[in-house]
């Protein structure tokens, strides 16, 4: 059985859509896109990712035709006619078919594709040993508070991890720590959490609200601060966080073992503890 996807109106098998080369998602990438976690057929979050998804066109002057509550609608659908119980909902929404100009067309209507798979979730060696990560320059645009499909610079740095036998990219501008390739990341230091705070148009990360509130529930200071490498690499713990991978600890960075003396390279407490918070929202999801 083939994966499903909606398509400008249709559900069909994700083999039979077809795009058309003037698409200027496909020539300018011009166009936006969400990505939403399902578990047991339940979208985790699901509105605060339609918000989102909605800011993102609004910033970049594209109506998508289609009402929020219509596009849920949708979005339920195509979750119940695919057969994995846990998804992961891709949705993406460009300006349409147009002869190739860069002004915006004054008649094109926007192309709607979403498609859902199977979501693999992180294995528990992940969880219980951590992943490696790199550092490297972030070399985006200045609007990454745009859920862009331009993800070029994103895909060039993930790639270097990779090349490196390494799980994530973590960018730095002027020396600051902005977000993962696919990821947002985060410090703890003496039992403190930080994120980046939303300089420099950073996304504002679904997860980011999620880690707030249960560092609120259990009593774990949390702040958003930036913060600089060489802070990240003296960190006690350091976490990522995303759609498809949870929350995860990074227990390397460069090569180098992140840690307290004598549990340099493990995963550390304030991680278990927000794992397990995390794992009890997705099992009451």
């Amino acid at each position: 059985m083939h994966d499903l996807a909606y398509f400008n109106g249709k559900f069909m098998p994700i083999d039979e859509v077809s795009i058309s080369p003037l698409d200027r998602g496909f020539l300018f990438a011009d166009g936006v896109y969400e990505v939403v976690p399902v578990y047991n057929k339940n979208p985790f979050f699901f509105r605060e990712h339609l918000d989102r998804l909605y800011r993102s066109l609004s910033k970049i002057r594209l109506d998508p035709c289609i009402t929020k509550e219509e596009l849920k609608s949708c979005i339920e659908e195509l979750i119940i006619q695919t057969k994995h119980n846990h998804q992961i909902v891709y949705l993406q929404i460009t300006r349409g078919v147009a002869n190739r100009n860069h002004a915006f067309p004054k008649s094109a209507r926007p192309t709607i594709f979403i498609m859902s798979s199977e979501l693999i979730r992180p294995t528990e060696k992940m969880f219980s040993e951590g992943v490696s990560a790199i550092t490297t320059k972030d070399n985006r645009w200045k609007s990454c508070d745009i859920k862009s499909i331009s993800l070029l610079p994103n895909v060039l740095a993930r790639e270097e991890a990779v090349a490196l036998n390494c799980h994530e990219a973590i960018l730095v501008d002027n020396g600051k720590i902005t977000e993962g390739a696919a990821s947002t990341i985060w410090i703890v230091r003496q039992g403190k959490v930080f994120c980046p705070e939303p300089f420099n148009n950073l996304l504002e990360g679904v997860r980011i609200k999620i880690i707030e509130k249960l560092c609120y529930e259990l009593e774990i200071f949390f702040e958003r601060r930036n913060f600089e490498v060489s802070e990240l690499m003296n960190a006690d713990e350091i976490l990522l966080t995303s759609a498809t991978k949870e929350i995860l600890p990074i227990t390397s960075v460069n090569g180098k073992k992140i840690g307290i003396k004598n549990r340099e390279g493990k995963p550390g407490g304030i991680f278990k503890e927000l794992r397990q918070r995390y794992t009890d929202l997705i099992l009451s999801n």
